[in-house]
């Protein structure tokens, strides 16, 4: 992690970041088109199997939700389980979220997602196999109290499917957030921020970094009357995640 520590500081390892969204094309065994790229992922994403899970939901929050409470409860006494949970829901965000059986197009994936959670999911298993983080919440900070409310928010995700505002409390057990990446990582970072310095930088950095990017694609729900409501529940990701990025190498215990 020490290699990947010092090139993910480096000024051109964001650009990189950033270069692979124009490089990794998205996947369709049949009528795959250059021109069609823009229907090709919203097609995917709405196909995927997250969003086909119903009556599952129920059990992925309330696991979800478990393991929040008992990191808050036990802390470190559960460290290693929790950071493996957090790597599985990286490595099964990555394909459920992705990949998808569509008529018009067929298998498709939309691979630069594909290839951004895979790599979360790597730096979190390197932390979960050697754990370099704490999570005695012993720096708590109030500044940071902003990013506990819109990663509750996100994860509450109170809109109906038209939009309208649904308050409902159950929906911390009813919703499909445990298993979206955009509504579970601002929750995921901001546990990490209030742990600050007694992170693994590396694995905080790669997070913040990829949300931001998945973030600021979510931000073009804004433009469109029908999913303002998702812009909404998408700006916990790219604030949260920008604000992680800057802190990951402007907090001091991270400077070189």
């Amino acid at each position: 992690m020490e290699k990947l520590k010092k090139i993910s500081a480096r000024w051109w390892f964001f650009a990189l970041l950033l270069l692979a969204q124009t490089v990794l094309m998205p996947f369709a065994s049949r009528n795959f088109a250059p021109q069609d790229i823009g229907r090709i992922i919203p097609a995917t994403l709405a196909g995927a199997p997250q969003m086909q899970l119903g009556d599952w939901n129920i059990l992925f929050q309330s696991v979800s939700l478990l393991f929040l409470v008992l990191l808050l409860v036990f802390r470190n006494r559960v460290r290693t389980l929790f950071n493996a949970y957090v790597a599985l829901s990286y490595l099964a965000f990555a394909f459920i979220q992705n990949v998808a059986f569509t008529e018009r197009y067929g298998f498709s994936v939309v691979t630069v997602n594909l290839v951004m959670f895979l790599f979360v999911a790597y730096v979190w298993i390197r932390e979960a196999l050697r754990p370099q983080g704490s999570y005695d919440f012993g720096n708590f900070r109030w500044k940071y109290a902003w990013m506990i409310a819109l990663a509750l928010f996100a994860y509450w995700c109170p809109f109906t499917l038209r939009g309208a505002a649904d308050l409902a409390p159950l929906h911390f057990f009813t919703r499909n957030t445990a298993t979206a990446f955009c509504l579970t990582t601002p929750l995921f970072l901001t546990v990490l921020t209030l742990n600050l310095p007694q992170v693994n930088v590396v694995t905080y950095r790669i997070t913040a970094l990829v949300g931001f990017i998945i973030g600021c694609y979510n931000m073009g729900s804004f433009f469109n009357p029908g999913t303002v409501w998702l812009g909404f529940v998408h700006l916990p990701l790219l604030l949260i995640s920008l604000y992680c990025a800057v802190l990951s190498y402007r907090h001091p215990a991270f400077r070189p």
